[in-house]
C-alpha cells in the first residue's frame, strides 16, 4: 500500500485560494462564520481556477504514486524475483462534479470531499464492469503500527457515497515529532514484528501509531453507519516512510 499525495503543492493551492474565495464572497453575497469555509459559485471565475489548480495537484499526487510504485516493482524483482501488479489506484481530499438526490430530486452538486473518498454502491453507473457487483473498493490506512484496512461501498450511503480516507489524527505531526523519540519508537515496531525504515528520525515520530485515532474503531463506524462494509484488515510487516 503505497501513500502519497501533493504536500506542499496541495497545501499551498488551498492556501491560495482560501484567500482568494473569501476576497470575493462579498461580490456573491456569501457569509460564512469560519474563513476555513471560503467559498464562491463553482462556476464563477474563482471557483473555475480552484477546480483547474485542485486538479493540477490531483495529477501531481498521480504522478509521484505511479514513480514510488515502479521504484517499489523494480525492487521486488531484483531482490524476490517476484512481479507486483497494480490492483487498485484512488486519490482523497479531491472535489468532483456529481449527480445525487437531495429533498427527492436529483441535482448536480461539487462534492467536496476533505479526508474522505468515495465509496460507491454496487451497480452505479460510474464503476467499471470488473467491479459493478462488488462496489468501489475503499482503502482506508491506519497507522504503521496497527492495521490499514480495504473496505467496499454499499447502497444507501447517506453521505453522498464517501467515507474516510485514514484513521485521523488525534496529534498533529509537530506535537508527535516533539514528543517522540524516533530511535525507541523503530525498536518497539521492531520488536512487534515491523521493519521500519525512514528518510527521517523527525518524519519518522511524526507518524507515529499513537498520532492517530483507532483505526478498528473508525472502521467499525463507518461499518456500522453504512458508510462502507468491510473486506480485509492488512496488517504491516514493513513500513518505509519518505
Amino acid at each position: 500500500m503505497i501513500h502519497t499525495g501533493s504536500r506542499g503543492l496541495g497545501h499551498q493551492i488551498c492556501t491560495d485560494h482560501v484567500r482568494q474565495m473569501g476576497q470575493a464572497m462579498g461580490r456573491y453575497g456569501i457569509h460564512v462564520p469560519d474563513r476555513q469555509l471560503a467559498c464562491v459559485p463553482v462556476r464563477s471565475p474563482e471557483g473555475q481556477a480552484y477546480l483547474a489548480a485542485m486538479a493540477a495537484a490531483a495529477n501531481y499526487g498521480r504522478a509521484n504514486r505511479q514513480l514510488l510504485t515502479e521504484a517499489t516493482r523494480r525492487v521486488f524483482e531484483q531482490e524476490t524475483a517476484t512481479s507486483l501488479d497494480l490492483l487498485y489506484d484512488v486519490s482523497h481530499n479531491l472535489a468532483k462534479i456529481e449527480v445525487h438526490e437531495v429533498h427527492g430530486r436529483e441535482c448536480t452538486l461539487c462534492v467536496h470531499r476533505k479526508g474522505a473518498t468515495r465509496s460507491l454502491p454496487p451497480h452505479h453507473p460510474d464503476l467499471p464492469a470488473d467491479l459493478a457487483a462488488v462496489g468501489q473498493p475503499v482503502l482506508i490506512p491506519g497507522t504503521m503500527g496497527t492495521a490499514s484496512y480495504v473496505l467496499a461501498g454499499v447502497p444507501d450511503n447517506p453521505a453522498f457515497f464517501s467515507t474516510a480516507h485514514g484513521a485521523g489524527r488525534v496529534q498533529s505531526r509537530h506535537q508527535a515529532a516533539r514528543h517522540t523519540n524516533a530511535d525507541a519508537l523503530r525498536r518497539g515496531l521492531e520488536e512487534s514484528g515491523i521493519l521500519v525504515r525512514g528518510s527521517s528520525p523527525r518524519g519518522l515520530a511524526e507518524e507515529k501509531p499513537g498520532a492517530y485515532k483507532d483505526i478498528d474503531a473508525v472502521i467499525e463506524t463507518s461499518h456500522q453507519a453504512r458508510l462502507a462494509r468491510k473486506v480485509a484488515r492488512l496488517v504491516p510487516l514493513g513500513v518505509v516512510k519518505g
